[in-house]
């Protein structure tokens, strides 16, 4: 069957969903497709759609972009899509007319009344960019969240998840396909490619489904966000299951004309392998900089064994600042203000008049006075801008008092506090870009993203027992003493490292050096905890 070019300009996504400026587009995960993205992945899909009758399925159809362009490519082609906004349904309808297009949640049991009205015998197409959202509402809907749970039939070890709407989505489209023949291409973020916490969504996803093409999009593909996406096309089992999956990085794609070819022209064939199951090739430099400090060494995370994330004070406009005479006269006034004078207060600080329902909590808590022993030296770590060591800028100062923190902070309970130690390694895991520092004077460290920071020197039973123990006992003392916050092999190493500091000033070393950064890092970093020997800290 003949195939009609597409036109790029019947495709601007991002125009057309400006009619709509009501949308939570955050919230919703709501990001539109560009028209070159659009035609790239249903090019894609078409390549290993075969020339048979086709039904092309969008589960989250936003304003019709992959179903407009899936019309001019197959005209012949059955179109169904499902879409969350009523209004944004009905653009899609008047700009495919054709299309069957349903108002519905694809997570709550929406698509069923879709699919069953889909022809039969029509080999389905399911494309799109499903939502993505970071932390998807179905985890507070306990009924839909144990629907969708169950498509996954592995466990989640500590670590893993299904936390993004994207997740179930992929869960739904390879539980349709795997009984029937069909083609799956999804734009995610590329967290699908490589994080730990999809490992298992990964195996999942290869156990149902064959794997054809991965491409990697980089950041910046959508229009008001930097988040990495990519591009993944998967078939129905009963294609070659012996067929090597292709990667290429395409972070300006082009679409592909007459939906013909694959986009793998350079690509390079890999084999996904347990126990991440990446998405990606490996590097054989990678590959063996990993085994060597494997049997060399232990993890990162098992060489310095007490580690913490940090501090969270949930409200920084009202409890962070750089001068500690500000912060101390900004809480004044808050103590003094009443409730019907916080708008005034908010006002003369500074504070985002958005944030005023969070004055208002507090405000209508516990009563509180003003301490100046709550101010505590705060240190603002931001991952790789911060590699090696924190610049003066990041210094500020926090108030620290658990009736301005609603939910409290786990790191501040018990009688051990972690932050007060002058000496802390700060570094992140399973997390790219890989970085690590040493803050060398006393203070809190904020929380960042996936980072950690490990003091120096923690109590023994700490340091032996692991955290749990701050919960049981009734005093600092009865944790025992200050120890090196080192694995026996650590502190075995350190005595050929010149003590404890040093190993820790290699361990910063290490980890921002060019065999982590350049080699181990980009393959492994998102998806491994680094394992480390003595022979790397000595290089």
């Amino acid at each position: 069957m003949p195939r009609v070019p597409i036109a790029p300009t019947a495709l601007d996504e991002e125009a057309l969903v400006h009619q709509f400026p009501g949308l939570d587009r955050r919230a919703l995960g709501a990001f539109y497709t560009p028209a070159p993205l659009v035609e790239r992945t249903l090019a894609l899909a078409l390549a290993h759609a075969g020339e048979g009758p086709l039904a092309v399925v969008d589960p989250a159809c936003g304003a019709g972009a992959f179903l407009a362009a899936a019309a001019q490519a197959r005209p012949q082609a059955w179109l169904g899509g499902l879409e969350l906004s009523p209004e944004v349904a009905r653009a899609c309808q008047v700009r495919v007319p054709r299309a069957d297009i349903r108002v519905g949640d694809a997570l709550r049991g929406g698509l069923s009344p879709l699919l069953e009205d889909l022809p039969p015998g029509h080999r389905e197409v399911w494309v799109g960019n499903p939502p993505y959202n970071g932390t998807s509402s179905i985890l507070k809907d306990r009924d839909a969240y144990d629907r969708l749970r169950a498509l996954l039939p592995l466990a989640l070890p500590p670590g893993t998840s299904l936390r993004d709407d994207f997740a179930f989505f992929l869960l739904l489209a390879s539980h349709r396909l795997s009984t029937r023949p069909g083609v799956l291409a999804f734009i995610t973020p590329s967290s699908l490619l490589d994080a730990f916490l999809y490992a298992p969504l990964r195996e999942a996803l290869l156990r149902l489904l064959t794997l054809r093409q991965v491409v990697d999009l980089g950041p910046g593909a959508f229009a008001g966000t930097q988040v990495r996406t990519c591009i993944t096309v998967w078939t129905s089992p009963a294609e070659a299951r012996w067929v090597q999956p292709v990667f290429s990085r395409d972070p300006h794609p082009v679409p592909l004309p007459g939906g013909e070819g694959c986009g793998g022209e350079g690509g390079a064939p890999f084999t996904p392998e347990a126990p991440e199951w990446r998405l990606a090739p490996t590097s054989p430099e990678a590959s063996a900089l990993d085994a060597r400090w494997r049997s060399e060494g232990e993890s990162l995370t098992s060489l310095v064994p007490v580690s913490l994330p940090g501090v969270k004070t949930r409200f920084d406009e009202l409890l962070v600042d750089s001068d500690p005479r500000r912060l101390l006269a900004r809480l004044e006034d808050f103590a003094r203000a009443p409730l019907e004078a916080l708008g005034e207060f908010a006002h003369a600080h500074g504070i985002p008049e958005a944030l005023l329902p969070k004055l208002r909590a507090l405000k209508e808590g516990p009563p509180f006075s003003v301490d100046p022993a709550c101010v505590r030296p705060f240190f603002r770590y931001a991952g790789a801008r911060h590699r090696g060591s924190l610049p003066p800028e990041a210094r500020a100062f926090c108030y620290l008092d658990r009736r301005l923190i609603p939910r409290g902070d786990h790191r501040l309970r018990g009688p051990w506090d972690p932050h007060r130690g002058a000496v802390k390694l700060l570094f992140n895991v399973r997390e790219l870009p890989l970085s690590a520092a040493l803050l060398e004077e006393e203070g809190c460290v904020h929380d960042h993203r996936h980072a950690r920071f490990a003091p120096l020197l923690v109590p023994q039973r700490v340091r032996d027992e692991g955290l749990d123990i701050t919960r049981v006992t009734g005093s600092a003392e009865a944790l025992g003493p200050l120890v090196p916050n080192l694995s026996p092999q650590g502190l075995a190493w350190a005595e050929q490292l010149g003590g404890p500091l040093a190993t820790y000033r290699a361990l910063v070393r290490f980890l921002n050096g060019p065999e982590v950064q350049r080699h181990w890092a980009p393959v492994y970093g998102a998806s491994r905890v680094v394992p480390v020997s003595l022979a790397a800290l000595q290089a």
